[in-house]
Protein backbone atom coordinates (compact mmCIF):
# COMPACT_ATOMS: atom_id res chain seq x y z
CA UNK A 1 0.00 0.00 0.00
CA UNK A 2 1.09 3.86 -0.79
CA UNK A 3 0.63 6.18 2.43
CA UNK A 4 0.11 9.58 1.88
CA UNK A 5 -0.17 12.85 4.38
CA UNK A 6 -0.65 15.78 2.75
CA UNK A 7 -0.48 19.33 4.59
CA UNK A 8 -1.32 22.63 3.45
CA UNK A 9 -0.84 25.59 5.05
CA UNK A 10 -2.47 28.57 3.98
CA UNK A 11 -1.25 32.40 4.25
CA UNK A 12 -1.59 36.19 3.54
CA UNK A 13 1.06 38.41 2.55
CA UNK A 14 1.91 39.62 6.46
CA UNK A 15 2.67 35.81 7.20
CA UNK A 16 5.07 35.91 3.86
CA UNK A 17 8.45 36.98 6.90
CA UNK A 18 11.60 35.45 7.50
CA UNK A 19 10.19 34.07 10.89
CA UNK A 20 7.10 32.79 9.48
CA UNK A 21 9.39 30.79 6.57
CA UNK A 22 11.05 29.16 9.49
CA UNK A 23 8.17 28.23 11.32
CA UNK A 24 6.59 26.53 8.05
CA UNK A 25 10.16 24.69 6.86
CA UNK A 26 10.34 22.70 9.92
CA UNK A 27 6.39 21.91 10.03
CA UNK A 28 6.91 19.11 7.29
CA UNK A 29 4.91 16.41 9.67
CA UNK A 30 2.37 15.46 12.06
CA UNK A 31 0.79 12.32 13.41
CA UNK A 32 -1.53 9.54 11.63
CA UNK A 33 -4.54 7.96 13.47
CA UNK A 34 -3.86 4.37 12.38
CA UNK A 35 -7.50 3.71 13.57
CA UNK A 36 -8.95 5.52 10.68
CA UNK A 37 -6.90 3.52 7.64
CA UNK A 38 -8.80 1.50 5.45
CA UNK A 39 -7.22 -1.42 3.69
CA UNK A 40 -7.17 -0.09 -0.28
CA UNK A 41 -4.53 0.68 -3.39
CA UNK A 42 -4.02 4.57 -1.90
CA UNK A 43 -4.75 5.97 1.44
CA UNK A 44 -4.38 9.34 2.77
CA UNK A 45 -4.58 11.88 5.19
CA UNK A 46 -5.60 15.29 4.24
CA UNK A 47 -4.80 18.61 6.52
CA UNK A 48 -5.21 22.48 5.80
CA UNK A 49 -3.90 24.61 8.56
CA UNK A 50 -3.71 28.28 8.61
CA UNK A 51 -2.41 31.20 11.09
CA UNK A 52 -4.22 32.32 14.15
CA UNK A 53 -4.46 35.94 15.00
CA UNK A 54 -2.16 36.18 17.56
CA UNK A 55 0.97 38.64 18.29
CA UNK A 56 3.45 36.90 17.65
CA UNK A 57 4.55 34.03 15.04
CA UNK A 58 2.94 30.37 15.94
CA UNK A 59 2.60 26.99 14.20
CA UNK A 60 0.01 27.21 11.62
CA UNK A 61 -3.48 25.61 13.23
CA UNK A 62 -5.06 22.78 11.87
CA UNK A 63 -8.69 23.90 10.43
CA UNK A 64 -10.15 20.65 8.46
CA UNK A 65 -8.66 17.05 8.55
CA UNK A 66 -9.96 14.52 6.12
CA UNK A 67 -8.86 10.47 5.61
CA UNK A 68 -9.70 9.01 2.24
CA UNK A 69 -9.03 5.91 0.64
CA UNK A 70 -8.18 5.60 -2.84
CA UNK A 71 -8.96 2.43 -5.32
CA UNK A 72 -7.28 1.73 -8.92
CA UNK A 73 -8.94 5.00 -10.23
CA UNK A 74 -5.51 7.00 -8.64
CA UNK A 75 -3.41 5.03 -10.91
CA UNK A 76 -4.23 7.58 -13.80
CA UNK A 77 -2.95 11.09 -15.18
CA UNK A 78 -5.77 12.58 -15.46
CA UNK A 79 -8.08 13.64 -18.16
CA UNK A 80 -7.98 16.54 -20.72
CA UNK A 81 -10.94 18.29 -17.72
CA UNK A 82 -7.96 19.72 -15.80
CA UNK A 83 -10.72 20.87 -13.17
CA UNK A 84 -11.96 17.33 -12.14
CA UNK A 85 -8.38 16.16 -11.81
CA UNK A 86 -7.94 19.43 -9.59
CA UNK A 87 -10.59 18.17 -7.45
CA UNK A 88 -10.89 14.29 -7.64
CA UNK A 89 -6.79 13.42 -7.78
CA UNK A 90 -4.78 14.16 -5.10
CA UNK A 91 -3.41 18.11 -6.80
CA UNK A 92 0.25 18.70 -8.07
CA UNK A 93 0.82 15.00 -7.89
CA UNK A 94 0.38 11.87 -9.99
CA UNK A 95 0.68 7.97 -8.83
CA UNK A 96 1.58 5.09 -11.37
CA UNK A 97 2.63 1.41 -10.27
CA UNK A 98 5.62 0.32 -11.21
CA UNK A 99 7.04 -3.26 -10.91
CA UNK A 100 10.13 -1.71 -8.34
CA UNK A 101 7.13 -0.32 -6.61
CA UNK A 102 4.93 3.26 -6.58
CA UNK A 103 6.08 6.33 -9.14
CA UNK A 104 5.17 9.31 -8.14
CA UNK A 105 4.68 11.70 -10.44
CA UNK A 106 4.77 16.09 -10.45
CA UNK A 107 2.61 18.13 -12.49
CA UNK A 108 1.48 21.55 -13.19
CA UNK A 109 -2.24 21.47 -12.64
CA UNK A 110 -2.71 24.68 -14.25
CA UNK A 111 -6.33 25.75 -12.83
CA UNK A 112 -7.16 29.08 -12.93
CA UNK A 113 -7.03 29.96 -9.06
CA UNK A 114 -3.66 28.88 -9.30
CA UNK A 115 -2.25 30.23 -12.65
CA UNK A 116 1.28 28.95 -12.18
CA UNK A 117 2.00 28.94 -16.36
CA UNK A 118 5.22 26.85 -15.00
CA UNK A 119 7.60 25.57 -17.49
CA UNK A 120 9.35 22.52 -16.81
CA UNK A 121 10.43 18.95 -17.77
CA UNK A 122 7.53 17.34 -19.76
CA UNK A 123 8.39 13.53 -19.43
CA UNK A 124 5.08 12.72 -22.06
CA UNK A 125 5.76 15.31 -24.43
CA UNK A 126 6.14 12.77 -27.40
CA UNK A 127 3.22 10.47 -26.19
CA UNK A 128 0.75 11.49 -28.29
CA UNK A 129 -1.96 9.64 -25.92
CA UNK A 130 -0.90 11.69 -23.08
CA UNK A 131 -3.24 14.49 -21.60
CA UNK A 132 0.42 16.14 -21.66
CA UNK A 133 1.35 15.80 -25.40
CA UNK A 134 3.40 18.25 -27.39
CA UNK A 135 2.52 21.15 -23.90
CA UNK A 136 5.04 22.85 -22.14
CA UNK A 137 4.11 22.40 -18.73
CA UNK A 138 6.19 20.77 -16.22
CA UNK A 139 5.41 17.01 -15.49
CA UNK A 140 8.07 14.67 -14.16
CA UNK A 141 9.35 11.78 -11.66
CA UNK A 142 9.77 12.87 -8.36
CA UNK A 143 10.90 9.15 -7.66
CA UNK A 144 10.47 5.78 -7.26
CA UNK A 145 9.36 4.39 -3.68
CA UNK A 146 10.26 0.70 -3.42
CA UNK A 147 9.00 -1.10 -0.43
CA UNK A 148 9.68 0.30 2.91
CA UNK A 149 10.78 3.48 1.50
CA UNK A 150 9.51 7.47 2.22
CA UNK A 151 9.69 10.38 -0.21
CA UNK A 152 8.86 13.97 0.56
CA UNK A 153 7.22 16.37 -1.86
CA UNK A 154 7.47 20.41 -1.32
CA UNK A 155 6.35 22.51 -3.43
CA UNK A 156 5.20 26.51 -2.46
CA UNK A 157 2.82 28.93 -4.79
CA UNK A 158 0.18 31.75 -5.04
CA UNK A 159 -3.66 31.56 -5.43
CA UNK A 160 -6.16 33.69 -6.32
CA UNK A 161 -9.89 33.88 -4.61
CA UNK A 162 -11.88 33.40 -7.83
CA UNK A 163 -14.61 36.06 -6.46
CA UNK A 164 -12.43 38.79 -4.11
CA UNK A 165 -9.76 38.18 -6.92
CA UNK A 166 -7.13 38.66 -3.56
CA UNK A 167 -3.73 36.88 -3.19
CA UNK A 168 -3.08 34.43 -0.76
CA UNK A 169 -0.18 31.77 -0.61
CA UNK A 170 0.52 28.02 0.09
CA UNK A 171 3.40 25.66 1.30
CA UNK A 172 2.68 22.12 0.69
CA UNK A 173 4.19 19.02 1.80
CA UNK A 174 3.48 15.31 1.03
CA UNK A 175 4.75 12.75 2.78
CA UNK A 176 4.44 8.82 1.33
CA UNK A 177 5.39 5.59 2.43
CA UNK A 178 4.96 2.61 0.61
CA UNK A 179 4.65 0.01 3.69
CA UNK A 180 1.80 -2.61 4.76
CA UNK A 181 -0.84 -1.82 6.79
CA UNK A 182 0.70 -3.63 9.89
CA UNK A 183 3.75 -1.45 9.52
CA UNK A 184 1.75 1.85 9.95
CA UNK A 185 2.48 3.89 13.52
CA UNK A 186 1.53 6.96 14.65
CA UNK A 187 4.56 9.06 13.94
CA UNK A 188 5.51 7.11 11.10
CA UNK A 189 5.83 10.05 9.08
CA UNK A 190 8.52 11.84 11.85
CA UNK A 191 11.87 11.11 9.77
CA UNK A 192 13.88 14.14 9.18
CA UNK A 193 15.60 12.93 6.06
CA UNK A 194 13.53 10.93 3.82
CA UNK A 195 15.01 8.53 1.25
CA UNK A 196 14.03 10.57 -1.39
CA UNK A 197 12.91 14.62 -1.36
CA UNK A 198 11.66 16.45 -4.23
CA UNK A 199 11.24 20.16 -4.07
CA UNK A 200 9.68 22.69 -6.88
CA UNK A 201 8.77 26.09 -6.83
CA UNK A 202 5.45 27.33 -9.37
CA UNK A 203 4.59 30.73 -8.93
CA UNK A 204 5.11 33.13 -6.03
CA UNK A 205 5.00 36.26 -8.26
Amino acid sequence: MLFIQSLDTFYHKQERSSEYARLRSGDVFRKIDCSKIKECDVFAQLLYFRYGDEERAMRAQLYSETYRAYGQNIFTEGTRDRYDNYNRLLKFIRIFKAEEGYKIMFCDENVEWCPTKRRGRNEAFNNANSIYYHRDRLNETAFILKKNQYGRITYNNRYVDPDSQNWYYGWHVYNLINCDLADCKEKMFFVKNPDYEYKQLLDLR
